[in-house]
């Protein structure tokens, strides 16, 4: 099952660059913040919040209010504002637990939906690194990675079929709360070859570059998951929620380089 919508050549002329203009706008807020010592306040949720996040997602909602005045806009910080065909989905800060710990694996989400009548689906996704300076941008059927230098590649999953060869992420370990994997969730990583909590959205960067072969997220926002589901599946691998259906519909992640998809989903359900 693919969950990106298919997006037609005339879309991609049209909203590739105006996403890459987004990210540099949320650039353009986020970098000169990070390392700065930000005041960071605390949401409703006990989640953190900064200047970096709520300055990158006002800057980018200008941008597209500007030129697509009649498209609506979620957005972690700022909510919905409702508009016709397409929506643009933005998670400024993602990891801004990391942010705020001068951590380099926070990054930006941006993703563009479109409603055919059956809902909104992603067309166009976008994960963006603001402190290494690299960009995924992924639709069905390609993920291309890009670098602030003006450089591009095609990027791709890596080839897997074993679990016992496999690097597994996560973006907590799986007995703490915010994780809330459960025990199936360690008998995955003890037959792991390797794991680590390099998490948020740099586990599914890694997973889309070939850099990783598993990433997991049981329980996510749906700023959270828009933007992945066409980077993973542009590169070539696959997505489900964490029952292994639609990960929009209760927003949660596996994603995997393709092959051992269906064995992760049995060790997660307790059959492996």
């Amino acid at each position: 099952m693919n969950y990106t919508a298919y997006a037609d050549a005339a879309e991609l002329r049209e909203f590739v660059p105006f996403v890459h203009e987004l990210i540099g706008c949320a650039f353009g807020v986020i970098r000169p913040l990070f390392l700065s010592g930000t005041a960071v306040d605390t949401k409703s949720d006990a989640s953190p919040v900064t200047r970096a996040d709520r300055g990158a997602e006002e800057a980018m909602r200008a941008l597209i209010e500007g030129r697509y005045p009649g498209h609506g806009i979620l957005g972690e910080e700022f909510g919905v504002k409702h508009g016709t065909r397409y929506r643009w989905v933005l998670d400024p800060v993602d990891g801004t637990r990391a942010f705020i710990t001068n951590c380099f694996l926070f990054g930006t989400l941006i993703a563009l939906e479109r409603d055919d009548g059956a809902g909104f689906r992603p067309l166009l996704g976008a994960l963006a690194h603001p402190a290494a300076g690299v960009a995924l941008i992924g639709h069905r059927g390609e993920c291309r990675l890009y670098r602030t230098d003006g450089t591009e590649r095609v990027a791709r999953v890596r080839a897997c079929a074993r679990l016992e060869d496999a690097t597994v992420l996560a973006t907590t370990h799986w007995s703490t709360g915010e994780q809330a994997g459960g025990p199936a969730v360690e008998a995955l990583i003890r037959r792991a070859k390797l794991y680590r909590t390099w998490g948020d959205c740099f586990g599914y960067f890694a997973l889309a570059t070939g850099g990783a072969d598993v990433m997991l997220d049981p329980s996510l926002a749906y700023w959270d998951v828009a933007a992945i589901i066409p980077v993973v599946e542009g590169a070539g691998g696959t997505v489900t929620g964490w029952s292994g259906g639609d990960p929009l519909a209760r927003p949660s992640l596996i994603a995997t380089a393709g092959p051992l998809h269906e064995e992760v989903l049995a060790v997660l359900r307790g059959a492996g």
